[in-house]
């Protein structure tokens, strides 16, 4: 995906989407659009984002506005390839697909002033180390480089569907994204396309929109076959795919850029000292250490799936891939350069001795579901372990930033899931219709976390005024200096577990009218800290949907949380109101 920095047709694209879609109430909503075997559907949304930071401290953070224009083709049906010739007798069908997104975010022209803070609850600072001004506001930031980020065009997806006579065969072939597992928020199978982080992290999954917004798609095939019934094993199908060379990481942004994006300024910018940004010509969450060729960024995988005894649907999965970094692990994304020459090389071309790090995980994992006749309800589970996750080690440090800067090591990760879902009559609550309530507990497991022995250190810090390491031994508190620390041996702070648990409910009122949304997140790890939100949908029409919520991210304790999954530590904060409207055609 890209933006533009002039966006004069994606300008005039969206500003017509936004008036339109704040003029439709007036007019009844259209049919898709049908001429012949083409399909011409979309729908245009205003959403603007209200941060609620204090009870009485309130900032506009969002004025987006999206349209979304889908074709269908079918280019062979009915055995005629246009409605016109004979289609070749190996074809059973063949339609096309695209989807274009032009995107406008208003805010970046507002440009409000006002603070941000980040996630420790602190405003950001506006004087770097080397004494180097920094944008504290939107406000500050310069015109240039609102405008490169406030657009946004790009064909989101363009495939074909092939499907052959006489074969249990199919294949999709071009930009797309691929789905697998069961989870609803967080991801761990749904792992094959990297998150645009920059929208409002995760948070687009929450009230009303789904990971389909949030997805990177990738240029390359997939293919499935149907098995059939393969011993105990009905409608059993395998699916497997490839993206030549078509990879790209997560994609995120520092304040004060993007205020609902990554919740801390840029190291490099606050450093000041690295105009050169990191070595090896890579760049965070944009480019690595690698070529972008078939070589060496190329991702497959495969998975079986079907329905076995008890009527439980599963799948089996194993996917090959750089890793996306938007999973929730606690995983590394610079890795010092540990050889000196190149170091210092780096550090005298103006540098960071680092660079950005994203290597090839293999990922093996499963998901089920089956309805449970006791409880009424749709059990599942979800897992994965991936083999290969970078996390920096105390124990590899920079030649030249020994306190700052380290190397990583590549461990094991158990991930996982168990959930529920259950239509469930509260009739004080609904005496028409149930409720679906869904309950998920997730988990994330560090196989081979190291252990410290000996004398350690902290991992946090700069270098004092003084000059001297901030870090000291425990027990003693002498500073631990000099090339080696003197021989203190690092402490990795990595923990083993990580937990999380959520609940979410909806019912429908007034025939269908009305939906509304209730979810709760909860970390029993990182000092309970919490997400609640709420979301109503009303349908004025089919067609045109008002869409009004809310989340509240809550902490119990005033020091920063360094939490995994995007709550109340990472969201410290950023309580906000949300008010959406959506034409659908």
């Amino acid at each position: 995906m890209g933006t533009i920095r002039t966006g004069t047709r994606a300008a005039a694209i969206v500003a017509v989407a936004t008036l339109l879609c704040w003029g439709i109430g007036a007019t009844p909503a259209g049919a898709t659009l049908r001429w012949g075997d083409l399909q011409v559907s979309g729908d245009l949304s205003a959403q603007n984002l209200i941060r609620m930071r204090t009870p009485s401290e309130y900032m506009p953070v969002q004025q987006r506005n999206v349209a979304r224009i889908r074709l269908d083709y079918d280019f062979i049906k009915d055995d005629k390839v246009a409605g016109r010739w004979n289609a070749p007798d190996f074809l059973d069908s063949v339609k096309g697909y695209l989807l274009y997104r032009g995107v406008y975010d208003s805010y970046y022209d507002f440009a409000p002033g006002g603070a941000l803070y980040e996630f420790s609850g602190k405003k950001i600072p506006t004087v770097g180390l080397a004494g180097q001004p920094l944008p504290g506001s939107q406000a500050d930031v310069p015109k240039w480089a609102r405008d490169s980020v406030k657009f946004e065009n790009v064909l989101r997806e363009a495939y074909v569907d092939l499907a052959f006579k006489g074969a249990p065969l199919s294949f999709r072939i071009g930009r797309q994204q691929i789905v697998w597992g069961e989870t609803d928020n967080f991801r761990l199978l749904d792992r094959v396309n990297a998150l645009d982080l920059t929208w409002h992290l995760q948070q687009e999954t929450e009230i009303g929109h789904s990971w389909d917004q949030l997805r990177i798609p990738y240029w390359g095939i997939k293919g499935l076959y149907q098995v059939g019934n393969l011993g105990p094993v009905n409608n059993g199908y395998l699916e497997a795919f490839w993206n030549p060379g078509t990879w790209q990481p997560n994609k995120r942004r520092f304040l004060p850029y993007s205020p609902w994006s990554l919740p801390v300024i840029s190291p490099i910018d606050y450093a000041g000292v690295f105009p050169g940004g990191l070595a090896r010509d890579t760049t965070i969450f944009i480019q690595g250490d690698y070529a972008r060729n078939i070589k060496e960024n190329s991702q497959a995988g495969i998975r079986f799936g079907g329905q076995g005894p008890a009527g439980i649907d599963f799948t089996l999965a194993y996917i090959y891939s750089r890793y996306n970094q938007d999973d929730g692990a606690n995983a590394a994304f610079v890795r010092a350069i540990l050889d000196q020459e190149e170091a210092v090389a780096a550090f005298s071309a103006g540098q960071l001795p680092g660079y950005y790090y994203t290597p090839y995980t293999n990922n093996v994992g499963f998901s089920m579901n089956y309805f449970d006749s006791f409880t009424e309800a749709v059990l599942k589970t979800e897992q994965v372990f991936v083999m290969g996750v970078p996390f920096n080690s105390g124990d590899l440090r920079s030649p030249i930033l020994p306190s700052q800067l380290f190397g990583t090591k590549q461990k094991n990760m158990w991930q996982g899931m168990l959930g529920f879902d259950r239509p469930t009559w509260i009739r004080w609550l609904n005496p028409r219709a149930t409720w679906l309530i869904l309950g998920q507990f997730f988990w994330h497991y560090l196989l081979d976390n190291e252990r410290s022995v000996g004398n350690q250190v902290g991992l946090v810090g700069n270098l004092n005024p003084t000059g001297q390491s901030p870090l000291v031994v425990r027990g003693t508190g002498a500073p631990c200096n000099g090339p080696n620390f003197d021989g203190c041996k690092a402490r990795d702070t990595i923990r083993d577990w990580e937990l999380l648990a959520t609940i979410a409910a909806t019912s429908f009122y007034l025939s269908g009218t009305l939906v509304p949304q209730i979810t709760y997140a909860l970390d029993p790890v990182n000092h309970f800290n919490m997400m609640v939100a709420w979301s109503m949908d009303y349908y004025v029409t089919n067609d045109f949907i008002a869409n009004l919520g809310q989340r509240y991210y809550i902490n119990t304790t005033e020091q920063p949380v360094r939490e995994t999954w995007g709550l109340g530590g990472v969201n410290r904060g950023r309580s906000e109101t949300q008010v959406r409207l959506t034409w659908q055609f």
